[in-house]
Order: C-alpha cells, then structure tokens, then sequence
C-alpha cells in the first residue's frame, strides 16, 4: 500500500510537467475480483473495476478497454511510463501501433466482377445464395457516399445508429460523411465487392448482396489523425458483441510510425507479438469468428511480407493473383519464414490491391454461412482451402490458391471431390509433364513452402518441359484445373 501511495505522489508531481502524450496499452496481469456468469470465459470477463478507479485516480484517463487483452489504452507522456510498469496489477506497457493503413491503389472496382469468375461464383448465383441471414462487419477507413452508390443502396438505407461506430470522431454519426481525398470511400468500395448489387444491369460486384452489415470506422487518411490499433481491437469487440461472426477489414501495420525507431520490421511479423495479430487470434481461436484480412501491399517493396493482423492464425490472409494468369500480383505481400503455417492462406484477382481481394472472399463465405449456418469457422477455412487450385500444396505467395465455388458446393455436400493433384520424384533437373492450358504458372520453392521465383509456363500440344532452378528443392505446377508438385533429386 505504501508503494502505491508513493506512485500517487509521484504522478501527481510529474503531471504538472508538460510533454507531449502518446498512446500506450496497459497490460493488466489478472482480473481478479470479477465474478464468472455461468457460460462466460476469461475472454468475457470485465475489466478488474479497482484497477481501472486507480488509473483514475492517477489521472491516466482510458480511451478504450479490452476485455480480450486485458489491458487499456491511455494517453500519456513517456516518463510516466516507468511508474505505471512498477504498479503491482501491471503486466506491461507497449506503445499503441499507430499507422493502420489502408491496402488499395486507384480502384476502378468495375473489373472486379472478374473475380467472381475467376472463383466460378455464377454457381452460388444460380443457387440463390446470397449471404442472407448472415451479418458481416467492416473494419475500414471510411464509407464515403455509400448512400449514393446505387448498387449498396438498400445497405445504405438500413445502417442505423446501432449498425455503425465511428471510432476517430465520436462527433460524426453519419457513416457517409467523409473526404475523398483522404481515402474515405476506401470502405465504400470494399463494401461494394462483398455485396454490391446494381438491379440497373442486374450486376453482381460481390456474392453477398442480401446479408446484414455493420460498419466500422477506424482510420482515417488524415495524418494528423491516422487510425490507430485500439480503434480496430475495439470495432472487433464490438462486432463480437452484436453477434457478427464473419468480418472484413482491408487495413493493416507495416511501416510508417510517427517514431520510426517503433516501425515494425519483417521479423516482428510473427503472429503473436503485436496487440492487433493477439485481438485477432483470439477472435478466431476462442470466438468462432471468421476474420478476413487483406495480406498487404508491400510485395514490391523492403517490407516485402504480409502485414499486421493477417499474421495472426486462423484469420484468413488473402493475397491478389492475375486473372489471365494466375500468379502472385507484384505488389501482393508474402508469407514470412518461421511461421507454424502457411500464409496467405488464399488468393484470388485484384488488379489495384489486396484490399479489393479481400472483400471477394469474404462475400464467398457468406454464401457458404448461408448454405450451412452452423458451420464453424475452422471448417470455413478448411473448406476454402481444399476447393483452391493449389491444394495440397500451398505456398507463401497464394497459399492454397484461388477457391473454386463449384468445388466448394460439392464438399459441403459430401460429394466425391476428384483429386486433381499429383506428386512426382524427378529424378534429374529436366522433367517432361502432362498438363494443358494457357494458365499454367510454375512457383519454384526452396522448401515446401517458400517460393523462390514463380514464371508463366507455355504447354505445347499438352506437355510442358521444366527445368530446375538453382537452389530449388520443390516446384509447383499448377493450372485451375490441375496441380504437380516435382521432388527434384
């Protein structure tokens, strides 16, 4: 107890100086003193209240709790932070990540109807499944005159406030106000490839056109004001509350903080240190929910690998491909090595960002949550992965490839699905195959994951000639229709 008096004195000593505040995140190390409801985890459990009434009491205002992390995020200046770790319920302090960055380039959404034919989507049409009875939430950047875009219309009309949460400017209700220049329409477009529907051309942008959505602002391009890491752990806990199993977000970390000495690195891209991979692993791991993230734009540049939370398991990366070939997009971000898993998971095409990859899938597994309600979201995953065109094996530019919604449809009805895969031992650096098609892409790996270099293969009157690379120890050979992974000697 003298301890914590002596901390008191000390902070109300040292708030009289000024300084510049940051955000920070407290980590708690236990909540004792809250009671467990009968049904309820550790995840459920509210914060310890006598711990929130001392940070009070030290003038440490919270800007959001999170019940999954434990901790809090605050604003304060750096010298406090040394006394706030000293404090006997303090696990840790880390700094709140702060450049959440939106993966898009110019969109011209019109061409990601091709996507949908890519994934054979017109099945799920046929079908009549549309998502319906399923809610999604968005995490985005901002829904800038979504009111006005005739194929999100009806969404538009039925956002209310309990739909929406606008988690920068808590004075701004309408989810529709925003400015272009800042990218505040980035959400709008996502919006549009998870559920557009234009009743002017019947023309479907996004296979989930009849769900229910709830929005999610928590970036803005503004760089005084760039969105920070508790807004988004906060928009997925309450996402979670209002039942929503199935998310979106096209945001992610990479580089770009306001201290450079705090940017992430490719090493730190592990799926477990961050706050936001954390938050996101236990969406999926204790909450059944299905978190679909766009792997990141970086592809081409030093950063090179997949951003912050698509590290995180059993989150579902997705990564952009081409559409006349089926090979990883430059600016598509890959897998790191050391990871227990594959990542991304899947792909599909996007010729402006694996933001606009991203909500394709997502609308694809509202058709599935549609068809089959109870379905959990490890099956979910599963089952995309086994109906892509690389399956069984995935690499860390595509991961298991791009889905196919006719497979799909025959797995959730536990029909025979063909093996269209085969494994063969070369047994010199030249090997002749039989495959056809004009869309056969060779990914040469260095293990049985790790891409080294990937090129467009020519079959000629249905057998292709494959030379080993250097260093190569596995290559894939993949059409849509077939793939052949070659063991070299």
């Amino acid at each position: 107890m003298q301890k914590f008096y002596l901390h008191i004195i000390l902070f109300l000593f040292l708030a009289a100086e000024s300084g510049a505040q940051q955000k920070y995140w407290i980590y708690f190390k236990d909540k004792t003193g809250t009671e467990q409801a009968p049904g309820t985890d550790f995840y459920d459990l509210p914060l310890n209240k006598s711990y929130l009434d001392s940070l009070s009491a030290l003038n440490i205002p919270v800007i959001h709790q999170s019940k999954w992390l434990n901790a809090v995020s605050v604003a304060t200046e750096q010298h406090r932070i040394q006394l706030l770790e000293n404090l006997d319920f303090v696990d840790n302090v880390q700094p709140v990540s702060r450049e959440l960055k939106v993966y898009a380039y110019s969109a011209i959404v019109n061409n990601q109807t091709y996507a949908l034919q890519q994934l054979n989507a017109d099945t799920l049409i046929t079908m009549g499944l549309h998502g319906k009875g399923v809610k999604i939430g968005i995490i985005d950047g901002g829904f800038l005159d979504a009111d006005k875009e005739e194929s999100l219309n009806r969404f538009s009309k039925e956002i209310g406030p309990s739909y929406y949460h606008n988690f920068i400017e808590k004075d701004i209700p309408d989810p529709f106000a925003g400015s272009r220049k800042h990218d505040d329409d980035h959400g709008t477009k996502v919006w549009k490839l998870i559920g557009g529907f234009s009743k002017d051309n019947n023309k479907h942008y996004g296979l989930a056109s009849q769900s229910t959505y709830y929005l999610a602002r928590t970036d803005q391009g503004d760089k005084e004001y760039r969105g920070e890491e508790d807004y988004w752990i906060a928009a997925l806990e309450w996402m979670h509350g209002h039942g929503i199993r199935l998310v979106n977000s096209s945001l992610g970390y990479s580089t770009g903080y306001d201290n450079p000495n705090e940017n992430y690195h490719p090493r730190d891209v592990d799926g477990q240190s961050a706050a936001i991979t954390k938050a996101a692993t236990i969406a999926a791991r204790e909450k059944n929910m299905i978190l679909v993230i766009a792997a990141g734009n970086d592809g081409a540049n030093d950063f090179g690998v997949i951003s912050i939370p698509a590290d995180a398991e059993g989150v579902l990366a997705v990564g952009a491909t081409g559409f006349l070939h089926w090979k990883r997009q430059g600016y598509s971000s890959i897998g790191p090595e050391g990871l227990a898993y594959v990542k991304p998971e899947v792909a599909c095409f996007s010729g402006r960002g694996t933001s606009f990859s991203a909500p394709v899938i997502t609308g694809l597994i509202a058709a599935i949550m549609q068809q089959r309600p109870a379905i959990s979201n490890k099956e979910v995953i599963d089952l995309i992965k086994r109906s892509s065109h690389l399956y069984p094996y995935p690499n860390n530019y595509l991961g298991y490839g791009v889905p196919d919604a006719r497979k799909i449809i025959r797995l959730l009805n536990q029909q025979e699905v063909k093996p269209a895969h085969q494994e063969i031992l070369a047994t010199a650096d030249t090997i002749e195959l039989e495959i056809a098609g004009m869309n056969t892409v060779i990914f040469h790996k260095k293990d049985r994951t790790q891409v080294i270099s990937q090129e467009i293969a020519k079959p000629r009157r249905n057998k292709l000639i494959v030379k080993r690379v250097d260093n190569t120890r596995f290559s894939t050979v993949a059409s849509p229709e077939k793939v052949i992974e070659i063991k070299w000697p």
